[in-house]
């Protein structure tokens, strides 16, 4: 994916947690990171930069762990985008060309050109929320507990 692995790591995680809302407590990290089969440090790393940014809320102690806030369904996924300094990854190049562009098109330019306007409508105009209610999450299904 053309995502950081960060940002990649930030968006499962919220929609796992989305996927099990509303939660009757919270999750830890550790046990998401088995069940997403991602590294343990890197998540938690990646968990600590949305609950500075208020889209997680954590808890200490012997039943803490994370959850989304109230209003994380109503965010548009573009926050993890700006969250992680990718905000503009739809107007470059796929490819990472620096003078891609209609004059110079890159050999996956119109391709990317068509895909790019969809992706960027899903991130920017659709909130979690309504991505979560458009059953676009099936791969965590079977992760519930």
């Amino acid at each position: 994916m053309i995502l950081s692995r960060s940002t990649e790591y930030a968006i499962r995680l919220i929609f796992y947690l989305s996927d099990r809302q509303p939660l009757a407590k919270y999750v830890r990290i550790k046990d998401v990171a088995n069940d997403l089969e991602v590294p343990y440090y890197q998540l938690a790393k990646v968990a600590n930069t949305l609950i500075t940014n208020e889209i997680l809320k954590s808890s200490t102690g012997p039943t803490g762990g994370i959850d989304l806030c109230d209003h994380a369904n109503s965010l548009p996924l573009s926050v993890v985008l700006e969250i992680f300094g990718e905000k503009d990854i739809f107007d470059k190049c796929i490819l990472g060309l620096k003078e891609c562009s209609s004059e110079n098109p890159c050999p996956i330019h119109n391709v990317w050109g068509t895909t790019r306007v969809e992706l960027k409508a899903t991130f920017f105009d659709k909130t979690l929320g309504e991505l979560k209610d458009d059953a676009l999450l099936p791969v965590f299904k079977n992760l519930k507990n």
